[in-house]
């Protein structure tokens, strides 16, 4: 699984070290997930938005970067 670097603020690193219970790791991917999610509700997911890949017509198309995304089939950048 690759690793992350993130920068907290003073006060959240101060909180975090009073409830330590709480898994950085484990909340950082269900936000950026929830942020995946709205972002492909915003543009009707996948399939609605952009209705295949362009190059191969593949409709699988898998959200890479927050803005694009990519055909599972031949790799082209949507």
């Amino acid at each position: 699984m690759p690793k992350v670097n993130i920068t907290l603020s003073q006060e959240i690193w101060e909180w975090w070290q009073a409830n330590r219970w709480v898994n950085l790791s484990q909340l950082l991917e269900k936000e950026l997930w929830r942020i995946h999610r709205m972002e492909a509700a915003r543009y009707g997911g996948a399939d609605a938005a952009l209705g295949g890949c362009p190059r191969c017509g593949n409709q699988k198309l898998r959200f890479v970067d927050g803005v694009n995304y990519k055909c599972s089939k031949c790799g082209t950048i949507v």
